[in-house]
C-alpha cells in the first residue's frame, strides 16, 4: 500500500506546472528575438537622417557659447549673455531644431 508521501500528484497540479513551464520557456523565446532584432537594428526607433543639414539658432547681442554636451538623444548649449541670463539651449542634433530654452536669471537665490 502506497503512503500519502509516495502518492503521485493530483493532475491539475501536473497541467499547472507543464503549463507554467512552456510559459517560462515562451517569455525566453520572445525576450531572445527582441534583442536579436533590437542588435540588427539599432536605430530602427529613429526615423531615418535625411542628410546633412543647416541651421541657424539666433542667440541675443553679445551672447557666446560656453559647452555643448549631448544629453540622451539631445544637444545642450550652454551660452551666456553679457549682463543678462545664462541660458540652456536644447537642440535635436537629428536636424538641428531647436527644442527649447531654459533660462538661468542672476541673482535669484533658492
Amino acid at each position: 500500500m502506497a503512503s500519502p508521501a509516495q502518492a503521485s500528484a493530483p493532475l491539475w497540479l501536473k497541467v499547472l506546472v507543464i503549463v507554467m513551464g512552456l510559459l517560462i520557456v515562451a517569455g525566453f523565446v520572445v525576450i531572445a528575438a527582441e534583442i536579436a532584432r533590437r542588435m540588427s537594428t539599432p536605430n530602427a526607433a529613429r526615423p531615418p537622417a535625411s542628410g546633412a543639414f543647416a541651421e541657424r539658432i539666433a542667440l541675443p547681442p553679445g551672447a557666446r557659447v560656453v559647452s555643448m554636451n549631448a544629453v540622451g538623444d539631445r544637444l545642450v548649449v550652454h551660452v551666456e549673455t553679457q549682463g543678462g541670463p545664462a541660458s540652456a539651449y536644447i537642440v535635436d542634433p537629428r536636424n538641428g531644431a531647436l527644442l527649447g530654452t531654459v533660462e538661468f536669471p542672476p541673482g535669484v537665490a533658492r
